[in-house]
C-alpha cells in the first residue's frame, strides 16, 4: 500500500510538472494558445531598402505577438525608429500554426517548406540582403530552410550574410521531451534532446556540410522559467560564431520582447547588424579599376594590339554585364553583347583589341550591366601611337611566322609531318592551331570563337590564305556582335584568292605557250600598273626587315611540304612585293615542280594544290611519274592546256577590272 501511494504521488508529481511546462510554454506568447497572424511584412519602404529582416518565431508562438512587450514596444518599432538602421531595414514577420493540444501544428521541416513558399511570392528574395532573425525552434525553422537551399542557390547565398538567433536549442531540450509525453505535438518532437532526436542530428550534419554558410550571431536566456532553463546554455549556441552574448534579466520568454531601444535583446540585434551587415556592399557594385574616370565617360588606353583590364563586381549580390554598342568593326570587346554574369565581391576580365587594319586613335564601346544605377557605362579607348600599336601587331606577325616554320622544320625532322604531307586540310588545323597559340597569352582570356577571328585576321595580312581562311572557320558561332568584322575578314580573304589564283592562271598559261613555242606577249598584255596593282602585297605596317627573315624561313619550310608548296609562292609573292613578272615567274617554278599521280587508269593525275621549290623537283616516294625530265605543270595534257591558255586569253574585261578592284580595296 505504501509503496502504491509512493508510485501514485511521483506520477501526480511528473503530471503537474508537465502540465506547468505546457502553461510555462503557452505563457510564453500570450494572449493566443495558437498562431492565427498570417505572415507578412510589418514595415516596408517604397522605395525598398535594401535589407530585409526576417523574424521567425518559435513554438507555440505568434507571428508578431512573440517579438512585442507588454507596453506594444516591438523589435519592429525600435528598428523603424532607429536612425542608422530604419533607412536601411524592412521587416518582414513569418509565422506557422502551433498549437498546445490541437492539430494541425507543423513541425521544423514542415515550417521550414512553409517558409520556403512564402519568401518569393513575397518579394523578400528581391533583397540585396536578407537577415534572419529567429527564436526557440524559430531558429531551427530557419537553419532547416537555409541547409535546404543554400548550395543549390548561390544566389540566395550571397544575399544572406548574417542570421540571428534567440536560444535556439540546437541540440534540443529537455523540457520538449516531458511535455510531449501528454501534449503529443510533432512540434515538441523534434525538440527532444539531441542524442535522441534524428531531426536535429540530420539537421546538424547538413548544416556542417554546406559549401558556404552565413555568420550564426547568438543570445540566450538568463533566467529560468518557474525554476526551468528553457534552452541550456550549450544548445543555444553550437553553432554560433564569435562570442555568444547574455542577456541578462532575460528568460526564455522576455528574452525576444525588448520594450526600449536600450533593452540588451535589441541592442545585440541592432549591434549585429550595424557589425556585419550595414558595412557590406550588399549589392551588385560595378567598379572599372583599370580605366580613369572623368564624370560619366572611363578611358582605357590602349598600347598593344590586346590589353586585359579588369572589371570588379565588390557588392556581395551578383550582375550582369554586356557590351551594348561599339564604334568601329575593328574594335573587339569581350564580352560582347552575349550578357555574363560575375558573382559578389569577385573579378572577371575584358579584353579589348584592335584588329590589324585600326587606323583610328580613338574607339568607343558603351559597356551596361543590369544595375539601376549603372545601366551604361561610357567608354573611350584611345590609342596614343598608331606606330607603337602597329608594332605590336608586327611581332604578333613575327612571331606566328616563326612559330609556323618551327612546327614545319621540327615536323619534317621527327616525322610527324608524313601523314600531313598530302592532306592540306589538315595540316592547315594544325598550321592554325600553331598561330593561335602564337598569339599568347593576351587572347586567351577572348572566348574561343574571337580568339580565331584574331588569329584569322593576322594570318591574312600576312597573305597566309589558306591557314586562315581555316582558323576564320572555326570562328562559326561567333558572337553576333562580332560577326560584321568576321564578314569582312572572309571578303578579304575571297579577295586575296582570287588575286592568287590569277597568277597562278598566268603561271600555268605561261606553261602552256612554253609548250606550244608561243609568244609570252600575250600572257602579259593589258595595262601595266592596273595588273601590278592586283599582285598580292603585305601591308605597309608589316613591311619589315624582321618580318622578311621570318617570312623567308617560313617559304623555305612550306616548300618542302608538299600540300603546302603552292601557298609558299603565294607567300614568297606577297612578303617579298614582287612585281608582276616575278611573281608569276615565282607561281610558274611553283607549277613546273608540280607532280603528277597515276589514276586508276594509268593516266596521270595532278597532286593538288601545287608549290615546290626549285631545289626539290622530283618527289619522293613511288607510284608517281613524270613525263620527261621536267613535269607538265598543271599535269594536263597539251591540246588541254592550249584550251586553258585561250581561255585566259579571252577573259572579258569586266572581270578583270572587277578582280582588280576588290584586291585593290583589301590592300589598302
Amino acid at each position: 500500500m505504501m509503496r502504491t501511494a509512493v508510485a501514485l504521488r511521483r506520477r501526480r508529481w511528473w503530471r503537474a510538472l508537465i502540465v506547468a511546462c505546457l502553461v510555462l510554454l503557452a505563457a510564453c506568447h500570450r494572449p493566443a494558445p495558437a498562431n492565427s497572424e498570417d505572415p507578412g511584412w510589418v514595415e516596408r519602404a517604397d522605395p525598398r531598402h535594401k535589407i530585409a529582416l526576417v523574424f521567425v518565431h518559435g513554438i507555440f508562438g505568434s507571428t508578431r505577438g512573440t517579438w512585442t512587450s507588454g507596453n506594444g514596444e516591438s523589435f519592429f518599432r525600435l528598428l523603424k525608429s532607429d536612425a542608422r538602421l530604419g533607412p536601411q531595414v524592412d521587416t518582414y514577420a513569418f509565422g506557422f500554426s502551433s498549437n498546445i493540444m490541437a492539430g494541425g501544428s507543423l513541425d521544423i521541416r514542415e515550417a521550414a517548406n512553409k517558409l520556403q513558399s512564402y519568401l518569393q511570392p513575397s518579394g523578400v528574395l528581391d533583397y540585396p540582403a536578407i537577415v534572419f532573425v529567429g527564436h526557440s525552434m524559430g531558429g531551427l525553422v530557419i537553419m532547416r530552410y537555409l541547409a535546404n537551399n543554400l548550395d543549390k542557390s548561390p544566389e540566395l547565398a550571397e544575399k544572406v550574410p548574417l542570421i540571428v538567433l534567440f536560444s535556439a536549442p540546437m541540440e534540443g531540450a529537455q523540457v520538449a521531451q516531458l511535455a510531449d509525453l501528454v501534449a503529443r505535438n510533432p512540434a515538441l518532437s523534434n525538440l527532444r534532446p539531441v542524442d535522441s532526436n534524428d531531426v536535429l542530428k540530420q539537421l546538424s550534419d547538413d548544416w556542417a556540410s554546406l559549401a558556404a554558410k552565413p555568420r550564426v550571431s547568438c543570445a540566450y536566456e538568463t533566467a529560468n522559467v518557474s525554476g526551468v532553463r528553457i534552452v541550456q546554455w550549450g544548445s543555444a549556441t553550437r553553432v554560433c560564431i564569435g562570442r555568444p552574448v547574455a542577456i541578462d534579466n532575460a528568460d526564455h520568454i522576455s528574452l525576444v520582447k525588448p520594450d526600449r531601444a536600450m533593452h540588451p535583446s535589441y541592442m545585440f540585434l541592432s549591434g549585429q547588424l550595424i557589425e556585419h551587415v550595414l558595412p557590406l556592399q550588399m549589392g551588385a557594385r560595378l567598379e572599372l579599376p583599370d580605366f580613369q574616370r572623368n564624370k560619366n565617360v572611363y578611358t582605357f588606353t590602349l598600347t598593344t594590339p590586346e590589353e586585359n583590364a579588369r572589371l570588379m563586381n565588390t557588392g556581395r549580390g551578383r550582375m550582369k554585364y554586356w557590351i551594348g554598342e561599339k564604334s568601329s568593326k575593328a574594335l573587339l570587346v569581350s564580352p560582347g553583347a552575349t550578357p555574363q554574369q560575375i558573382k559578389g565581391e569577385s573579378t572577371e576580365w575584358l579584353t579589348v583589341a584592335l584588329r590589324v587594319d585600326a587606323d583610328q586613335a580613338s574607339y568607343a564601346f558603351t559597356l551596361q550591366s543590369d544595375l539601376p544605377s549603372h545601366q551604361k557605362v561610357q567608354v573611350q579607348v584611345l590609342v596614343p601611337d598608331l606606330g607603337q600599336l602597329r608594332q605590336g601587331h608586327q611581332r604578333n606577325a613575327v612571331k606566328v611566322a616563326a612559330d609556323l616554320a618551327n612546327f614545319l622544320r621540327d615536323g619534317a625532322r621527327t616525322g610527324d609531318l608524313a601523314a600531313l604531307q598530302n592532306d592540306p586540310q589538315r595540316l592547315n588545323e594544325q598550321l592554325a592551331m600553331v598561330a593561335r597559340k602564337a598569339l599568347g597569352e593576351r587572347i586567351e582570356r577572348l572566348p574561343n570563337a574571337e580568339q580565331w577571328l584574331l588569329t584569322a585576321d593576322l594570318l591574312a595580312a600576312a597573305n597566309l590564305t589558306n591557314i586562315a581562311a581555316t582558323a576564320l572557320a572555326h570562328s562559326a558561332g561567333i558572337d553576333t556582335f562580332y560577326q560584321p568584322a568576321a564578314q569582312e575578314l572572309h571578303k578579304k580573304l575571297l579577295a586575296q584568292g582570287r588575286a592568287d589564283s590569277w597568277l597562278r592562271e598566268r603561271a600555268d598559261t605561261l606553261i602552256a605557250h612554253d609548250i606550244a613555242g608561243r609568244p609570252h606577249d600575250m600572257v602579259y598584255a593589258g595595262d601595266p600598273v592596273q595588273l601590278a596593282l592586283i599582285t598580292p602585297v603585305i601591308p605597309a605596317w608589316l613591311d619589315s626587315d624582321d618580318y622578311r627573315q621570318a617570312s623567308r624561313k617560313l617559304v623555305h619550310e612550306m616548300s618542302a611540304v608538299t600540300s603546302l608548296r603552292r601557298d609558299a609562292a603565294s607567300l614568297e609573292v606577297a612578303a617579298e612585293k614582287m612585281p608582276l613578272e616575278m611573281a608569276t615567274m615565282v607561281h610558274k617554278r611553283a607549277a613546273l615542280a608540280q607532280p603528277v599521280l597515276p589514276t586508276a587508269t594509268g593516266a596521270p593525275k595532278m597532286f593538288a594544290p601545287s608549290a615546290i621549290s626549285a631545289g626539290q623537283v622530283r618527289p619522293d616516294g613511288p607510284g608517281l611519274e613524270w613525263q620527261g625530265e621536267m613535269p607538265l605543270g598543271t599535269g594536263l595534257p597539251q591540246q588541254e592546256m592550249l584550251q586553258k591558255s585561250q581561255k585566259v586569253e579571252q577573259l572579258e574585261n569586266e572581270k578583270k577590272l572587277k578582280d582588280i578592284r576588290d584586291v585593290q580595296k583589301w590592300q589598302k
